[in-house]
This record gives structure tokens, C-alpha cells and sequence, in this order.
């Protein structure tokens, strides 16, 4: 297995982008990185919240425009 390369400050020739300074990201200082995280994953709770209600919207409709019009079996 190959071994990762090292990153070396000095060297200006890049095993790969990622360990180029201008392509990789400013995520803020230390706090403001915190206060983000510490906030939670209101987007993902709201799209799974959502997928929620619409899967039961369609199954209320499913059941009462195909299952009560037939009746009881038996």
C-alpha cells in the first residue's frame, strides 16, 4: 500500500490541489466554527421532516381513495 505523501510548507510543488493553500476552504476561527456546529442540522431535520409528512400525505390519500371505496372483503 502506498503511503500518503507528506506535506512540506516549503515545497511549491503540489503532490495534489488539496495541499495548495487557494484551494482549500476558510472555515473562520476556532469560536465562530463552534457556534456552527453547535447550532445543529436544522436543514437535514427539516428535508427529513418533510419526506415524512409527504410519504404519509400519500398514504392517507391512497387509503381513502382505494381502499374505503372497495368496501370490507369477506
Amino acid at each position: 500500500m502506498a503511503t500518503p505523501p507528506t506535506v512540506d510548507e516549503e515545497v511549491k510543488d503540489h503532490v495534489s490541489s488539496a495541499f495548495s493553500s487557494e484551494n482549500v476552504a476558510f472555515n473562520g476561527s476556532q469560536d465562530e466554527v463552534m457556534e456552527i456546529v453547535n447550532a445543529g442540522p436544522w436543514g437535514a431535520v427539516a428535508l427529513a421532516g418533510l419526506a415524512v409528512v409527504l410519504v404519509l400525505a400519500i398514504w392517507v390519500a391512497f387509503f381513502i381513495f382505494v381502499f374505503l371505496p372497495r368496501g370490507a372483503i369477506g
